[in-house]
């Protein structure tokens, strides 16, 4: 398995945090380093407090006598995650390894930046106020919402109307502990390259399909970057039979017909035919017509999971590879007797000389997307106590 880091302090410290508790010959094998380098880049980590060498346990070979595992305690240190929808603000807190603890999820009193701000300082202090542990204990609070971002300034954001909109300045200092801010499909797709499916492949796309639409790419166990500060560049791209039109007005890019708006505007188009109401104005709405027989309803769904199919075999391909991560709201369309079409193209469309595409769908549960949060601060936070330990 890749590194996560070339650094090898980092490399140690992120191996230990994902694979512990984990002997010391297992990370010199699986990282191609002698046992005298390790002890070298372990040293100052334990004496730092950050890795607990005191464990005994066996090599993951199973071969040997009982030795010394090394760990983060994941219970030592605890995490905060926010991801800001257009509507509400979903929170985590997570331990070292990103596993909930508490969560909740608050409405948004209004999309105005200093409201907003306003409303984080109050869920870090119900949320430090759970699980019975001090506020000494948090280590770091990750944000995460939907647009373009720049060190720590919201560039653009059209779920929230937001321009230009220095974020981080409005919500100032929180129990004195640093915080990061990132676009919500970076910091998920963050999430699945550390604690997800990065633990066992080391090259793969996440695609979220739901109030829009991106993808972030893992390329040998690094993710990477965005150029625009966002998610990556795919939300326009044209697909093959597709008829829905975008607010630019692009006819059957893939924001016009997956998104869950599009998905809607397409079931409203055929049902305003017959019935003039505003149904379905909700993804769950739009299921349940199709279960009391709509047609319209359920060739949207139908429709959906063709578009949805040649999405993610373009970005596959263009990635280059064949594991994606699918998640999003929409993603329970999938489970609906519609969407057969969706397993169908993927098997037709490829070549018989390569691999099937392995689709690996989530729950689109906003959770995952506070834990995500979560996880910028706590990668952010490990590479300051590397640093600080050399």
């Amino acid at each position: 398995m890749p590194r996560l880091y070339d650094d090898s302090a980092l490399a140690v410290a992120a191996h230990v945090l994902t694979e512990g508790p984990i002997s010391r010959a297992d990370v010199a094998r699986e990282l191609r380093l002698s046992g005298a380098t390790l002890t070298r880049l372990v040293r100052p980590l334990v004496n730092a407090g950050l890795i607990d060498d005191r464990g005994v346990g066996t090599p993951q070979t199973g071969v040997g006598r009982p030795t010394q595992l090394l760990e983060i305690p994941p219970a030592a240190h605890h995490f905060i995650g926010i991801n800001v929808t257009s509507s509400a603000a979903h929170a985590a807190l997570t331990n070292t390894c990103g596993q909930t603890l508490a969560s909740e999820a608050v409405p948004l009193r209004d999309t105005d930046p200093y409201v907003v701000a306003g409303q984080i300082h109050e869920i870090v202090d119900s949320l430090a106020g759970q699980q019975g542990f001090g506020r000494e204990q948090l280590r770091g609070i990750g944000l995460s919402l939907g647009g373009q971002l720049s060190d720590g300034v919201v560039e653009d954001s059209r779920f929230l109307g937001w321009h230009n909109v220095d974020l981080l300045a409005l919500i100032g200092p929180v129990y004195g502990v640093p915080i990061s801010l990132r676009n919500d499909l970076v910091a998920l797709t963050m999430l699945e390259q550390w604690f997800g499916l990065g633990r066992t492949h080391p090259s793969f796309v996440v695609t979220s399909v739901g109030s829009g639409i991106g993808h972030g790419v893992v390329h040998h166990s690094r993710a990477v970057a965005p150029i625009f500060g966002g998610h990556g560049t795919t939300s326009h791209i044209p697909l093959a039979g597709a008829r829905g039109v975008c607010q630019y007005g692009h006819i059957g890019c893939a924001n016009g017909a997956l998104t869950s708006r599009a998905v809607l505007a397409r079931a409203h188009a055929g049902r305003y035919i017959i019935a003039d109401d505003s149904r379905p104005d909700s993804l769950d709405d739009l299921v349940a017509l199709a279960h009391d027989g709509d047609l319209s309803c359920q060739n949207t769904i139908a429709e959906f999971s063709r578009n949805l199919a040649t999405y993610m075999q373009t970005v596959c391909g263009a990635a280059m590879t064949t594991d994606a991560v699918l998640d999003g709201e929409a993603v329970a369309l999938l489970g609906t007797p519609w969407a057969s079409g969706f397993d169908e193209s993927l098997s037709c469309f490829h070549s018989p000389k390569l691999p099937q595409l392995r689709i690996h769908r989530r729950s689109g549960s906003f959770d995952r997307w506070a834990r995500g949060a979560a996880v910028t601060a706590i990668v952010a936070w490990l590479e300051t106590q590397v640093e600080a330990a050399r």
